[in-house]
This record gives structure tokens, C-alpha cells and sequence, in this order.
């Protein structure tokens, strides 16, 4: 193991982790803390700014406390976390109301006529929403930084986020700063909006305060990361047109590398990649990894006093059972939109059982990442041969060999599921100049552990069940952009 390690926040929707890397891409130790539930009221989703900052000041100091090398081995910290989440804060950083997550549906009739202008900039309208229904707070507000900006300023005194993080605010596509323009036509104003610097940038050091709150060493360098899918892109070795990957958690990300910017759809996103000067194109569906939590937390109270009895993990209990179901769970289809409140299952019958709903829940996932992976083809003029995975649904190897057949290619699994915080770790190489680029980094960072083929019966079957998937999709479309815009 090298000598010269990477303290990586990795700050998600539903919990933090903190991992301690090497510069080879191994995990030398990590901690995880899971928030406090959050309040299930329609159209929102906040989250107490400062969970984040407790969760991960506790999870770093117990990473380093399983680190033998300790603090003094840390050559650099870097942020990553979930995107499109904001907060108003004062000059000392205090938060002045709960973090606005992406999942967060609230708008305003202006930022509706203005839909076509904002495009998929989902910042924009939130603060809109707290200048028209909440002037006082919003006026008094120092700024409104992302997650990451928001951590950045507790540990090193910076309000600065990447253009990965920035692209949901007032953002230029072009300059890859704010626009003036947008500012001025929705009454933001620019001074309240973080510092955007390029990913990999050093941006501050460590404090006394930081320090005494995480046990990281005071002065350590605070290298700037990037959104968690675009840490995760990295982090998988998608940097390079060609190759695409999908990650599984709170929702499921699919990305492709581009070296260009690529006009955006209803669907897909084009984002500033954590590579300066680089793009990806990414479709979203969010609340797949949520839905089965929320299948987990409301009907597996059995499953998870087993699991509580028997010190295994809850999801293997219950994948167990869903393994005893064929391929195509008997017919049931399940529409994983539950973050739209437009969640279906179809074709549900007396013979389905609780087994049934949870492989369909699997299932479903399949059938997001083939319909993306079939637009971004036609998108890009491009056949893509095999799909990396990572996030915790690859940890499953149901869902694994799922995934392969339902997209009917190779599904390539690296050693280190954690791909956010491996692509994490590669931005703090080569901001430390320990490799020379992108390229080296990977070859060196990132491993491959499993290749898994499709299996041809079972890809017959999923074929046949992602025409009804599709067809509630079309069926479902003009709801779903009717609470995205």
C-alpha cells in the first residue's frame, strides 16, 4: 500500500461516507453514517444542512481511526456529494434553513414561464421559490452554496464549487461561469452564488476548527472534487467516447463520456465532467434505490429483524427470496417513478407475492438503464459493447446479472464499488500532481473484478417485459415533464 493517501468525503442523498484512498485506487478504510429520515410532504425534500457536516465530521474521524497511517498521511482532502442540493447560509457559514435536495419539486409560476430559459438548471427555481415565498430569509441569505461548496467552507473557509455542481445554478455553458443574463432575468444576484473553479483545483487548507472536528492534520491541501456522478464517471474510467456507465443508488445514473457539449433533451442531461474542458451526457431516473429502501423500510419488518438476529445485510435476505422468482417476475412490471409520485405496478396478481415486488423493483432498473442506453446510442451514433456498474446496487449479484440481461451486454464490475470515491481520488492525484493526467490515473486507480455476460433466455424474457415498461413510460411521459419543468 503507497504511503500517500486521499481523505475522500463522499456526501449522498441519503447518508455520508468517508473513505480513506491510496494513490493506486485502494480503500484503506471508510465509515458510513445514514441520515435521519426526511419529511415525506409532496413536492418536498429538505434535509438540516448541518446532518451533512455531523455526518461527516463522525465518519472521517472513525475512517481514520481505522487507518494505521493516521492524519499525518493525508496528502489531500476531497469533497464530492450529491448534486443540485442548496442552502442559504449567513457569512459564517450557518445555515439559515434546511438544504433544498434534488429531489426538492417546488417552482413558481414565473419559473414555469420562464422553463424554456432555465432549461434543466433545477438551483434556479428553488431560490426563485424562496424570493417569492420567503423575501425576508431570502434577502438576508450570504449565499447559497451546493453541498459541496457548503463543506468546502467548513473545512477550508472556501464557498467554491465545480462547474459539475454549478450547472444547476445561473450557469453559462458557455464560459462556464454565471450568466449575468440568467441572474438578471430571475432576479438572482451573482453575489450570492459560490466561487466556480475547474475540479482538481487546490482551493484552501484545512482549519483549526476542521481539524479538531474530523481529525484530519490542520493545513492539509483541500483539493476541489465534483458532482457524485461525475466522480463516478471518472472513477470507473469513462473518459473516453465509447464507453458508458450506470450507477445504482438513491436513483440510477447512466453516463457517457463526450468531448463536446451536446444540446440537452427532456431526458438527458449534458454536464461540465469532472475533466476540465470535458462533457458528459447523463440520463437520471430518480428514486430507484430510494424505492427499494422504501420497500425495505415498509414491508420487510421480518427480513430486517432476521438481519438484526443474524448480522447479515437485510438486502441479501431479501434478494434471497427474489431470487427464487423467474426472470420477469411472472409478468409484474414496476415503474420506479415514485420520486414524481407516478410509482405503478403492473399486471399485479393474486399469484405475486412480496418476493415478486421486490425482484420487479430490480427489474425496473434494468429497464431504465436499457431505455437510456438505446437513446444515448442513437444520440451519439455509437454501439456500446458492455456497461460499467457500480453504487450499491452492483454489490448485489442479482441485480448484476439483471443488469446484463436486460441491456443484453457485457456488465464489467470494478474491485471498488465506491467508483464516487475512487473518482474522487483521481481528481486529488492529479491536483497533487502525483500522475501527469486523467489517463495515467485511471490505468493505475482503477481495476476491474468481474465480467459478467447476459444469459440469452432471459434476455428474450426482458425484451418482452421492457415493451410494457415502455409503453407506461410513453403512457406516463407528459406527468413526468410536467414535474420536472
Amino acid at each position: 500500500m503507497s504511503d500517500r493517501l486521499f481523505a475522500i468525503f463522499d456526501i449522498g442523498t441519503t447518508g455520508t461516507r468517508s473513505v480513506i484512498v491510496d494513490e493506486e485506487g485502494r480503500e484503506v478504510s471508510k465509515a458510513y453514517e445514514e441520515y435521519p429520515s426526511n419529511p415525506k410532504d409532496i413536492g418536498v425534500h429538505e434535509q438540516v444542512a448541518d446532518t451533512y457536516w455531523r455526518a461527516s465530521a463522525n465518519t472521517m474521524q472513525r475512517a481514520l481511526a481505522g487507518c494505521k497511517h493516521g492524519p499525518d498521511a493525508i496528502v489531500g482532502v476531497v469533497v464530492t456529494t450529491a448534486r443540485d442540493s442548496i442552502t442559504p447560509i449567513d457569512k459564517d457559514g450557518r445555515a439559515l434553513a434546511p438544504t433544498v435536495t434534488w429531489i426538492d419539486a417546488r417552482k413558481t409560476a414565473k419559473s414555469k414561464e420562464m422553463a424554456e430559459e432555465i432549461g434543466q438548471r433545477n438551483a434556479v427555481r428553488k431560490m426563485m421559490w424562496f424570493s417569492e415565498n420567503r423575501p425576508k430569509l431570502y434577502e438576508k441569505s450570504y449565499k447559497w452554496p451546493h453541498i459541496d461548496a457548503f463543506i468546502n467552507n467548513r473545512l477550508c473557509g472556501a464557498v467554491v464549487s465545480s462547474p459539475g455542481e454549478a450547472r444547476y445554478g445561473p450557469f453559462d455553458f458557455e464560459t462556464l461561469q454565471w450568466s449575468e443574463e440568467l441572474c438578471e432575468a430571475t432576479g438572482i444576484p451573482i453575489d450570492k452564488l459560490a466561487e466556480i473553479k475547474d475540479s482538481g483545483t487546490t482551493i484552501g487548507e484545512i482549519s483549526s476548527e476542521a481539524a479538531k472536528a474530523t481529525s484530519l492534520r490542520k493545513g492539509t491541501p483541500v483539493i476541489l472534487g465534483s458532482g457524485d456522478q461525475q466522480c463516478a464517471a471518472l472513477g470507473m474510467g469513462v473518459i473516453e467516447t465509447g464507453k458508458v456507465k450506470a450507477t445504482t443508488g438513491t436513483g440510477t445514473f447512466v453516463i457517457t463520456h463526450l468531448d463536446e457539449f451536446m444540446e440537452e433533451t427532456f431526458v438527458m442531461y449534458c454536464h461540465p465532467s469532472a475533466m476540465p474542458g470535458k462533457w458528459i451526457l447523463e440520463g437520471v431516473t430518480p428514486g430507484t434505490g430510494l424505492t427499494y429502501k422504501w420497500y425495505r423500510d415498509n414491508y420487510c419488518e421480518p427480513e430486517m429483524a432476521l438481519a438484526a438476529q443474524t448480522k447479515k445485510d437485510v438486502y441479501q435476505i431479501i434478494e434471497a427470496s427474489a431470487a427464487s422468482v423467474p426472470p420477469g417476475s411472472d409478468g409484474l412490471v414496476m415503474f420506479p417513478f415514485m420520486a414524481y409520485n407516478l410509482g405503478i405496478l403492473y399486471n399485479l396478481g393474486f399469484s405475486h407475492t412480496k418476493a415478486h415486488v421486490a425482484r420487479a423493483i430490480l427489474e425496473a432498473n434494468g429497464y431504465t438503464i436499457s431505455f437510456y442506453l438505446q437513446m444515448m446510442e442513437g444520440m451519439t451514433d455509437i454501439e456500446f459493447k458492455e456497461l460499467l456498474i457500480a453504487g450499491g446496487g452492483a454489490n448485489s449479484p442479482l441485480w448484476r446479472q439483471i443488469m446484463a440481461d436486460c441491456v443484453n451486454k457485457t456488465v464489467v464490475l470494478p474491485k471498488v464499488r465506491d467508483s464516487t470515491v475512487i473518482g474522487a481520488a483521481v481528481l486529488g492525484t492529479v491536483g497533487t500532481g502525483i500522475y501527469g493526467g486523467f489517463k495515467e490515473a485511471v490505468e493505475n486507480m482503477v481495476h476491474i473484478e468481474e465480467r459478467r455476460e447476459p444469459i440469452p433466455e432471459n434476455v428474450e424474457v426482458y425484451e418482452k417485459q421492457y415493451k410494457i415498461y415502455n409503453k407506461l413510460l410513453n403512457a406516463e411521459t407528459g406527468k413526468i415533464l410536467d414535474a420536472i419543468s
